[in-house]
């Protein structure tokens, strides 16, 4: 009984340890993360529903350029729907890509949007992008999605940096202590 008890302990304790609880400049083992901006998000332009955070490898370095490792990280205040993200993320990625690359990435994008889960007050969405292309989705530290390769992450980033962001303040904001 001792050792099943015991056993029980080191998994329950092993699960744990291997959650990802990181703080957001741990992204990479051995890689400090700055955080680089942090900015409102409004629906609408004019209801705010949460807050958005950039952290980098060096904030003041190539402000425009997206090379991981990076995080993206959105805290929210109010409900939103998954279906709401994943409609919108494909839209702008659409709008801020070539369309024959979009043509490429398209099913990659659709399926990686269907992760989206309605959400509520004190949520986090994050965005990582690792220095080996993997770009993962995660919900309050639960990864629901990875895609890997860099030009489907640079894609996907151009949904906030891109040359027609979801909102252009957003976009000023994160990069603001990038120049």
């Amino acid at each position: 009984m001792r050792r099943l008890l015991l056993s029980a302990l080191l998994i329950l304790g092993c699960a744990q340890a291997g959650a990802s609880n990181q703080h957001p400049s741990e992204l990479e083992t051995g890689i400090q993360l700055d955080q680089c901006g942090s900015a409102p998000v409004r629906a609408l332009r004019f209801i705010e529903v949460g807050v958005a955070s950039l952290w980098r490898d060096g904030c003041s370095q190539q402000a425009r350029s997206l090379t991981p490792p990076l995080l993206l990280e959105f805290t929210y205040r109010r409900e939103v729907p998954g279906s709401a993200f994943s409609r919108s993320a494909t839209a702008m990625i659409e709008r801020n890509v070539e369309a024959a690359t979009f043509a490429d990435l398209q099913q990659r994008v659709e399926a990686f949007n269907s992760h989206y889960r309605d959400i509520g007050d004190g949520d986090s969405y994050q965005l990582r992008y690792l220095s080996n292309g993997r770009l993962e989705l995660l919900l309050n530290n639960e990864l629901l999605a990875s895609e890997q390769g860099h030009e489907f992450a640079n894609a996907y980033l151009q949904i906030w940096f891109g040359p027609e962001p979801y909102s252009d303040r957003l976009k000023e904001q994160l990069l603001a202590l990038q120049r």
